[in-house]
């Protein structure tokens, strides 16, 4: 009868203050439940929840209530995935640092998957974990997810579609964008040679002429024409040859034509693209 009595005595002290305290005999005057310990947690109970929309295991939405989530199941926003879950009165919303969705997209400079995120690298959906391959299935992925190598993400246009890739990684210059230099080549002295030419002419004494002048100053030593119908304008072949001018080379110069335009050098930061699929 004593124990009986005692034990009434506390639970009216109980309703009547409307706190706990746990470990402690002074619990904080705002809380209604205080757990204190300097070696132990608090262990929140473990469900397996069955969608974020549905509240199941409860029999209706709690706001307010605070779970940990033991199930994976469900795909797209539905899905839920091991971690703990609050209840908003409407639906579980997975307690996060940050709010994900699934589809979401990043750039980071990690190599591996991690934490749900999976690398755009173009592998197939059946090598991701079933969660993951439902979550992508429901993205409108069929067999492969894309391929976001040496790719950036860019704004899509009227006349692009969702995933589509492009663009070209190659740069043209153009001969503005040369130095404006000039090169300069001399041939080896190879001893004693000759020039000589063909030369195929029809009814141009002027033309004909000029070219006999250049290989003179050419080779520095007029040239003996063979052909004794140039004047007379008829066609022939007239083939010629310099004398010997001993030992010499020729040299030629040549023009880059550039004016040291530059091409534009953007900067860039290397890095992957992730997409949330869920863990």
């Amino acid at each position: 009868m004593k124990k009986i009595c005692t034990l009434l005595l506390i639970l009216i002290s109980t309703v009547i203050t409307a706190q706990v305290g746990i470990g402690t005999n002074t619990p904080n005057t705002d809380a209604a439940l205080e757990v204190n310990s300097t070696n132990k947690g608090v262990l929140i109970t473990k469900v397996n929840l069955m969608s974020s929309v549905l509240a199941t295991p409860l029999s209706n939405h709690v706001k307010g209530m605070i779970v940990y989530n033991m199930n994976i199941n469900g795909s797209g926003n539905t899905a839920v995935s091991d971690g703990f879950y609050y209840n908003n009165g409407a639906k579980w919303m997975k307690l996060e640092p940050i709010p994900l969705k699934i589809g979401d997209l990043k750039q980071s400079i990690a190599t591996n998957d991690h934490l749900g995120w999976y690398k755009l690298d173009g592998r197939t959906i059946a090598s991701l974990p079933i969660l993951s391959q439902n979550n992508a299935t429901s993205l409108g992925f069929t067999v492969v997810i894309p391929d976001a190598t040496d790719k950036i993400l860019k704004a899509k246009s009227s006349f692009e579609t969702l995933g589509q890739t492009g663009g070209d990684n190659k740069v043209i210059i153009s001969q503005n964008n040369l130095p404006n230099v000039n090169f300069l080549g001399t041939s080896s002295i190879d001893g004693l040679h000759d020039h000589s030419h063909n030369d195929r002419h029809n009814s141009n004494v002027k033309t004909i002429n000029l070219v006999y002048g250049l290989l003179g100053i050419l080779s520095g030593i007029g040239l003996t024409i063979l052909n004794n119908n140039v004047g007379n304008k008829t066609p022939a072949t007239t083939i010629s040859t310099s004398s010997n001018a001993g030992n010499h080379s020729h040299t030629a110069t040549v023009s880059s034509g550039g004016t040291n335009t530059p091409i534009d050098n953007v900067k860039h930061l290397i890095t992957n693209t992730f997409i949330y699929l869920g863990e």
